[in-house]
């Protein structure tokens, strides 16, 4: 008996030697190819994730056109006390006399709007677009001017104008009135003030997926205040105002905080709004039907006072910075979706390959490279048809019609390849765990690198739990 047992295991020995190191060693070698084959694929994926940014510019392209002509995202800014002054220059031995300006804010202001916004589709893409009918009224404190450095006698007081900054002249739909102490002046364009700083901020589309500089007195209206009264020639004193607004935008309407005190109350009939920018309303109601807000702040609440010199850009950026506003948002913004979709790609390609190299390892089926490349191609391309889909269908709707097709697809491939339905319909049932749960993580927000953690390493414990049975030689 003994004698059989060394001969068979003789036997055994002689066999294993007359192989080639490729036999012996298929399945590490087939391990390297499928890693391989995975790394190839992350040339597709990224040649999708240019795509998806194309496609986002070309969507940027076609919002421009639109709102080109219709106008523009708008900040309304003022309306502000423009008073020149003489300031005198020392050049070397000669002294030079220049005139600057202050800017007076308005001791309090009161902005009451209503917004109605519309869609304009250009080919496949949407652009929210708004009328705003708008009232700003306040007063300004001519007494404030004495707290600020400049003698009396250097200001001009018969050259005071109020300007009001606006981000795009074409949304003007009507003639802006001026009402001061009773009296009417019409606006007209331009700021006229050559030494205006302008302040920078930044502005973003609805999707925030690209991001410009704008600055805040880039353009606007200027009045004339040709005749003032006796109280105003002598700097003290109230002087109340008031404006209608009504002119045009798109995405997005923003107001900014240069009263002493300003309050700001505006209703519309967009129902996803996005309250946005340096104040959140003190109040708001969002329905179905539209929104309501309303915002009060305080010159305690920012960084800059109530008369600054017209050349003070770091002051101008400050008041640049304070904005706040609305954006009038779609509820979906596919090209962001897709992007963080692709980032997970990878992983949903890796683990089928996996569970596919198990099942031949287990079931002691064969598939050859061959197949893992189309079966990679194949959850590549469901990219592919899902930014193509989510365009037309939204991003929710393109999701799912993707991931059946593909599934269906793979299922089919792989119930022949191996020549049984239930390991096709397995292979099937992981994509669509895979699907679902990377579904899940892009549409959370604050817990996704958590529930992501947490699900890779239920993953990873049950491949190694199916890995106890392997034997790689």
């Amino acid at each position: 008996m003994d004698t059989y047992n060394e001969n068979e295991n003789t036997t055994v020995e002689v066999n294993v030697a007359k192989r080639s190191f490729f036999e012996r060693h298929s399945t590490v070698i087939k391990m390297f190819v499928i890693g391989f084959i995975t790394l190839l694929l992350l040339i597709p994926l990224n040649m999708i994730e240019s795509l998806i940014t194309e496609r986002k510019m070309t969507r940027k392209k076609a919002v421009e056109d639109i709102t080109s002509k219709w106008g523009s995202e708008q900040t309304i800014v003022g309306p502000c006390l423009v008073l020149p002054y003489s300031e005198t220059i020392v050049d070397g031995d000669k002294k030079v006399e220049t005139e600057n300006y202050l800017l007076v804010l308005p001791e309090y202001l009161n902005i009451q709007g209503s917004t109605a916004v519309e869609q304009r589709r250009r080919g496949i893409y949407n652009v929210s677009l708004y009328g705003v009918d708008a009232v700003l009224s306040g007063e300004f404190d001519m007494s404030v001017i004495s707290k600020y450095n400049v003698p009396t006698s250097r200001l001009k007081p018969d050259k005071m104008q109020v300007i009001l900054g606006l981000s795009d002249l074409k949304g003007i739909k009507d003639k802006v009135i001026l009402n001061v102490s009773g009296r009417q002046t019409e606006f007209e364009p331009g700021l006229q003030i050559e030494s205006l700083a302008t302040g920078v901020f930044d502005i973003f589309m609805t999707d925030n997926s690209y991001s410009d500089e704008a600055e805040l007195f880039s353009a606007g209206l200027n009045a004339k205040l040709d005749s003032v009264d006796n109280t105003v020639q002598k700097l003290s004193g109230k002087l109340p105002f008031s404006i209608s607004l009504k002119m045009n935008g798109s995405y997005s309407l923003y107001f900014t905080p240069i009263g002493k005190t300003t309050t700001v109350g505006l209703k519309s009939d967009w129902a996803t709004p996005s309250f946005d920018g340096s104040f959140l309303p003190e109040s708001r109601s969002v329905t179905d039907s539209g929104f309501v807000a309303s915002w009060k702040v305080l010159n305690l609440n920012r960084s800059y006072g109530q008369v600054l010199n017209a050349y003070e850009s770091e002051s101008i950026n400050k008041m640049a910075q304070s904005r706040f506003g609305v954006k009038f948002i779609q509820a979906v913004d596919q090209y962001q979706q897709n992007m963080r979709s692709v980032k997970y790609a990878i992983l949903i390609v890796l683990l089928t390959f996996v569970a596919v190299f198990f099942i031949e390892l287990i079931k002691k089926k064969s598939v050859n490279t061959l197949q893992y490349l189309l079966v990679g191609l194949a959850l590549v391309i469901f990219y592919s048809l899902l930014l193509s889909l989510s365009e037309v269908c939204g991003f929710a709707w393109a999701y799912l019609i993707s991931a059946v097709m593909t599934m269906a697809m793979i299922s089919i491939q792989m119930s022949s390849i191996l020549k049984d339905v239930r390991q096709g319909l397995f292979v099937g049932a992981l994509l669509a765990f895979l699907y679902l749960f990377v579904y899940i993580l892009i549409q959370m927000e604050s817990y996704a690198l958590l529930v992501g953690s947490l699900g890779l390493f239920a993953i990873l414990a049950v491949i190694m739990y199916y890995s106890r049975k392997i034997k790689l030689l």
